[in-house]
């Protein structure tokens, strides 16, 4: 199947971030693997303030997918999931031309408290883009057992909206302005301030934990531009403390821990209005993509 095919066959969920990042619907393999798959269509809405895509804008993308392979299990008895950490290493540049990415990712370990998935991320053409996992925890929540089963029963439903017309209707020219974001420069590091929204919240009313991910890196670049380092993140690490709720403005706060010709290495932490930790983040980048 072409790219272009299987972008027009591409049906992206409902929810504000996928819509945003043109996000398909998770669903099992097929294979008896017991793996799941999840795709994102690239574009230049993706492009970071250099025009080149940041490894966080896989963010949505990898948390989709890494958390229904656990879901899908049906083992958390009621209970919800929620991301304690996720990570990306990167293995090429993320495209920004329309090609169609495909997360493949199963679960490693199920336990009463949580659990382990890994995967991949590679493009139409079969090039390794990304390995990927995330650890998550079950928690107890206002939603209901019979809601979860639909929501993962409309997950795995073959409805939604074809990825082409989202795309045919254009949108936000980078990623900063999709995410509506301001940067600012700060001792050492760099600011950038998110606002909360409703449209970049989780099925829990939450602040999603793939666009927490890429405004991780978009901090992370812009506190290493300003200190003249590196900025193509190779690895990106976060954790996931709290939750950050609707209704105010998240500072995410890059500071730079090194600067090198071939390495550079960034903490990025966020909290919420009383000031407790939400986000610790740590983010490995190089002179090159790859």
């Amino acid at each position: 199947m072409s790219t272009e095919s299987a972008q027009q066959q591409l049906l992206v969920m409902d929810g504000g971030p996928e819509r945003a990042f043109r996000v398909g619907r998770a669903a099992p393999v097929g294979d008896g693997s017991g793996d799941v798959a999840g795709a994102m269509v690239t574009g230049p809405w993706l492009a970071g303030p250099e025009g080149a895509v940041p490894g966080g804008s896989l963010g949505v993308l990898v948390d989709n997918t890494l958390a229904f392979a656990l879901l899908h299990d049906r083992r958390y008895t009621g209970k919800w999931s929620v991301s304690a950490q996720i990570s990306v290493d990167l293995c090429a540049p993320v495209p920004a031309d329309g090609t169609l990415l495909t997360a493949r990712c199963g679960k490693a370990y199920f336990g009463e408290k949580g659990g382990l998935a890994t995967g991949t991320v590679t493009a139409a053409d079969g090039t390794l883009i990304a390995h990927c996992a995330q650890h998550t925890r079950w928690i107890a929540s206002d939603v209901k057992a019979e809601d979860i089963e639909a929501f993962l029963a409309a997950r795995e439903a073959d409805s939604g909206t074809p990825a082409s017309e989202i795309v045919a209707a254009g949108g936000p020219a980078s990623l900063t302005e999709l995410l509506d974001t301001r940067v600012k420069a700060a001792d050492g590091g760099a600011i950038v301030e998110l606002p909360v929204v409703r449209e970049l919240a989780n099925p829990l009313g939450n602040l999603h934990g793939g666009i927490t991910f890429a405004a991780v890196d978009l901090a992370a670049q812009a506190a290493l531009r300003s200190a003249g380092a590196p900025v193509h993140a190779q690895s990106i690490r976060v954790a996931y403390p709290r939750p950050l709720p609707p209704g105010q403005t998240v500072r995410f706060e890059a500071q730079v821990v090194h600067r090198g010709r071939s390495l550079g290495l960034v903490d990025v932490t966020a909290g919420n209005e009383a000031g407790k930790p939400c986000v610790v983040a740590s983010v490995t980048t190089g002179p090159v993509p790859f």
